[in-house]
């Protein structure tokens, strides 16, 4: 590829991934704060927070990535014969970045505001969980070709393992935070999140050859 092809396709994939999601998302931790006390809150009252709702963020940003090919990029793509993995991983590092960074301001500000938790465990391990529970979804949805069957798996895992506490689960709990300030299991789910990632990037070529 050209060298002055890489800023404009950037650019345009940047553009591309920010989605009303990702408003939404910032929105809902907005409005957060106005229903709680930061400064009556300890480890487990933030990690109930974060892996119960927080952990909301991916379900709601990632499952629309699989069928953005469906809205036309694909022709500009491969007329200038761009490899399409590598463009995918982009929009889902892009994605992930995204969800760190606003999971990172709203535990900062929890923090400042008086909740007493470690900081930087909590934050990574509540975007572990998002970005887990997110990229599930975005790869039903892309194996089955519908945005709400990404949802609807997504929070089928988050509801098995609400109602089991990971008993069906074993390593893939999503909810580790509630019983330790850290679980290294989170990089199980970090690394599968990033296998899923691989798969659909692997599969989204064929099925739009076929």
């Amino acid at each position: 590829m050209k060298r002055q092809m890489i800023t404009p396709l950037i650019w345009y994939n940047l553009k591309l991934t920010v989605h009303y999601s990702w408003c939404l998302s910032a929105a809902l931790l907005a409005v957060i704060p106005f229903f709680m006390d930061a400064g009556l809150m300890g480890q487990n009252e933030v990690a109930r927070l974060g892996e119960r709702l927080i952990s909301f963020l991916g379900l709601i940003i990632y499952p629309h990535l699989a069928l953005l090919e469906n809205g036309g990029i694909g022709e500009p793509l491969y007329a200038k014969q761009v490899r399409h993995p590598p463009i995918f991983l982009f929009r889902w590092l892009l994605t992930t970045f995204y969800v760190f960074l606003v999971n990172a301001a709203f535990f900062t500000w929890l923090n400042w505001s008086g909740a007493d938790f470690n900081l930087w465990p909590m934050t990574g391990g509540v975007t572990f969980t998002a970005v887990a529970i997110g990229t599930a979804g975005m790869t039903a949805a892309l194996l089955v070709g519908n945005v709400s069957a990404g949802y609807i798996a997504g929070f089928a895992w988050y509801l098995l393992d609400f109602m089991t506490k990971g008993r069906m689960t074993g390593h893939f709990y999503l909810f580790g935070l509630l019983e330790h300030e850290w679980d290294n299991d989170k990089w199980l789910l970090a690394g599968l999140s990033l296998v899923l990632a691989l798969i659909c990037a692997c599969l989204l070529p064929h099925r739009r050859l076929d």
